[in-house]
């Protein structure tokens, strides 16, 4: 159901027409990012959407010591921007770097589209991590 749901809890209804998901009050300390705008004036709206998929990938962001997250315009002579998300989360035993050379973590014309994209890089690469550090997030195994 995740294409469905986004994590600023717009209502959207799945085919059956029930909710699909709606964010709680989260009681999850803020995770230590630093956001920073590349070649674009920063903004509230997309830093906001950053935390809260910082808040969604839960569990495997919870040991995270550190990390940044920058969105960046790319400018290839169109006549709109386009935008891309790289990141790096410092974990316990290593850093975690999620690259533009990403294959799911493309440029894209809508900002909170390419966000999405680079998180759900960011969750692949968190749960590679974990595999091979299972012990830091108190697991053995990561599902979602």
């Amino acid at each position: 159901m995740e294409d469905l749901t986004g994590p600023r809890g717009e209502e959207r209804t799945a085919g059956n027409g029930k909710e699909a998901w709606r964010p709680a009050a989260s009681a999850v300390p803020l995770r230590p990012c630093r956001i920073t705008f590349d070649g674009l004036t920063p903004s509230e709206a997309p830093r906001i959407e950053v935390r809260a998929w910082l808040d969604k990938l839960g569990a495997l962001t919870a040991p995270m010591t550190g990390g940044h997250v920058v969105i960046e315009s790319v400018d290839d002579n169109r006549t709109q921007l386009r935008y891309r998300v790289h990141m790096e989360f410092t974990m316990p035993a290593g850093v975690v770097i999620v690259g533009l050379d990403h294959p799911s973590n493309g440029v894209h014309e809508d900002i909170y589209v390419a966000i999405r994209n680079g998180f759900r890089a960011a969750r692949r690469q968190l749960e590679l991590y974990f595999r091979d550090h299972p012990v830091e997030q108190g697991i053995v195994g990561v599902s979602q």
